[in-house]
């Protein structure tokens, strides 16, 4: 698999949503874009396609990384762990597609992903709740 030219790749991607399609360049700073980025991400570096980003796995992306900065870079051993701890988002010794997620989540809509998964979670079970009553549910059960 070729990994130069990732970014390119992720940018020109287009997501399906609905019966719409957008560029995702257009939409990077929302939501859905950055799961998008992140799906993207994901399966173009998790070559056995094992469900995780190991060490070995994690080079390219590293590679890639420098390389759309117009750099040539081959990673140390502690690039490589520092690199994987970044994005080891819950510190389990994992680069999972839920880490990649809640970080494009964190730094392309200025989110954190808990609060967008528990406001998605009313969504999910059918049941239609403002933020308002969440918000007075939660702090009912704080006392």
């Amino acid at each position: 698999m070729q990994y130069s030219n990732t970014y390119e790749s992720v940018v020109k991607t287009q997501v399906v949503s609905g019966q719409d399609q957008k560029p995702l360049n257009l939409g990077l700073t929302d939501v859905e874009g950055a799961k998008a980025v992140a799906r993207r991400l994901f399966d173009t570096y998790d070559r056995d396609r094992n469900g995780q980003i190991d060490n070995v796995e994690v080079v390219p992306m590293i590679v890639d990384v420098y390389k759309s900065f117009n750099r040539i870079f081959s990673p140390a051993r502690g690039d490589i762990d520092s690199f994987y701890k970044v994005l080891d988002r819950n510190q389990d010794g994992k680069i999972t597609y839920q880490d990649l997620e809640d970080l494009c989540i964190r730094y392309l809509t200025n989110q954190t992903p808990t609060n967008i998964r528990a406001s998605e979670a009313p969504r999910q079970s059918g049941i239609q709740q403002t933020s308002q009553t969440v918000t007075s549910q939660y702090r009912r059960t704080q006392f």
